[in-house]
C-alpha cells in the first residue's frame, strides 16, 4: 500500500510540477559581446531566429521561424516603486512597492521607457524572451495546472518572485502576473479595416473568470485599447543594441 501511495505522488508530481515549487528552468548559455553593457536590471537576448507563434492559432505567426537582432529587455515588470520615481504623482501602498505598476496606459509605459532611453518591446523581442528558441508553449517549458502554492492568479506578486517561472533567458513574469502593453498594433489577417490600428498587444498574463485562473500559451496574442489602463495591466522596457 504504501509503495502504491508513493508511485501515485510521484505520477501527480511529476505531471503537475505542484509538488515542487523551487522546480528550476533550463538557462540558455548568452555570451554579451566585448563593448555592450548591460544595465543593472536588464537582460541581453541575442540575435538569432526562434519560432514564433502556433500552428493552430491563426491570429499569430503560425509557428514561422522569425530573425530578431540582438536587444535588451527588462528582467522584471515594472515595480510601482521605481515608476513612482518618474510619475511622483502615482499613489501606491508603500508596502507593495516591489508589485507591477498597474492602471498604466499605453502612453504612460511609452513615456516611462523613453525617459530612460529603452522603448516598449516588439512583439517579437517580447515572445523570443519569454520562450527562447526551442518552441516550448510556456516559459518554465513544462505545463501544469494552478500549483496550489500560494498563488492565486487573480491578484499580481511581487515582481521579482517566482524564480522557478523565469523564461529560458532569466526573465521574470511573462506567463503569471499582469499583462504588458507592446509596442506593435494588434493585426490579424482578414481584420475589419475599422478595427486596424485600434487596438494595441498586451502579453504575459492570465486568462481569468470569476472561478477559475489559467495559464495563457506564451504565443497568445491579447489586445487592449491603447487608453485603457487596468489592475492587471503593467508593462516592461526594451533596449536596441547600437
Amino acid at each position: 500500500m504504501r509503495f502504491f501511495l508513493f508511485v501515485a505522488i510521484f505520477i501527480v508530481c511529476s505531471v503537475s510540477l505542484a509538488c515542487n515549487s523551487e522546480e528550476k528552468v533550463s538557462q540558455l548559455e548568452v555570451v554579451v559581446p566585448p563593448g555592450v553593457t548591460v544595465p543593472e536590471g536588464m537582460v541581453y537576448i541575442p540575435a538569432g531566429d526562434f519560432i514564433m507563434g502556433h500552428r493552430d492559432d491563426s491570429r499569430t505567426l503560425l509557428g514561422k521561424t522569425i530573425h530578431t537582432e540582438a536587444f535588451l529587455i527588462d528582467r522584471f515588470e515594472m515595480s510601482r516603486e521605481k515608476y513612482a520615481s518618474f510619475k511622483t504623482d502615482y499613489f501606491f501602498d508603500r508596502s507593495k512597492g516591489d508589485f507591477p505598476v498597474i492602471n498604466i496606459t499605453y502612453a504612460s509605459a511609452e513615456a516611462y521607457c523613453r525617459s530612460s532611453g529603452g522603448r516598449l518591446p516588439t512583439e517579437a523581442e517580447w515572445e523570443k524572451a519569454a520562450r527562447g528558441i526551442d518552441d516550448r508553449k510556456w516559459p518554465w517549458r513544462n505545463f501544469y495546472q494552478h500549483p496550489n502554492n500560494g498563488f492565486s492568479g487573480f491578484l499580481p506578486e511581487p515582481v521579482n518572485k517566482r524564480s522557478e517561472w523565469i523564461s529560458p533567458y532569466g526573465v521574470y513574469g511573462m506567463g503569471h502576473n499582469v499583462w504588458e502593453w507592446i509596442a506593435d498594433d494588434y493585426l490579424y489577417p482578414g481584420q475589419a479595416r475599422a478595427e486596424r490600428g485600434k487596438f494595441k498587444v498586451i502579453r504575459g498574463g492570465l486568462t481569468q473568470t470569476h472561478t477559475s485562473v489559467k495559464f495563457t500559451p506564451v504565443y497568445f496574442r491579447n489586445w487592449m485599447e491603447p487608453t485603457a489602463s487596468y489592475p492587471f495591466l503593467g508593462f516592461r522596457c526594451a533596449r536596441s543594441i547600437e
